[in-house]
């Protein structure tokens, strides 16, 4: 696939992404960045740039663990139920 460039605004900053995926996704990415951003320097308005970014990445990524997890909980529920009911083949996910 094909590198594109975007041109994306997190925190006031314009910032160039390059990537494969559309700019389309590369901007609802950036949107929901922002978005923690906003909510986090509004809550805590006395840290640094570099605070708020370091709280902006643990923040992310404690959203996507918990999915996560919570994926992988029902993949196991699915198969727990796969197998009660006799349905040897599982349904398959794929990640993205």
């Amino acid at each position: 696939m094909e590198k594109t460039k975007t041109v994306v605004s997190i925190g006031g900053k314009e910032y160039t992404i390059c990537g494969t995926d559309s700019a389309e996704y590369i901007h609802r990415v950036a949107l929901h960045v922002n978005k923690k951003l906003t909510e986090l320097k509004k809550a805590n308005p006395d840290l640094n740039n570099i605070q708020l970014a370091m709280l902006t990445s643990l923040n992310i990524a404690d959203d996507y663990m918990k999915i996560s997890d919570e994926l992988a909980a029902a993949k196991q529920e699915l198969e727990r139920l796969g197998k009660n009911t006799g349905n040897s083949h599982p349904a398959q996910f794929n990640r993205r």
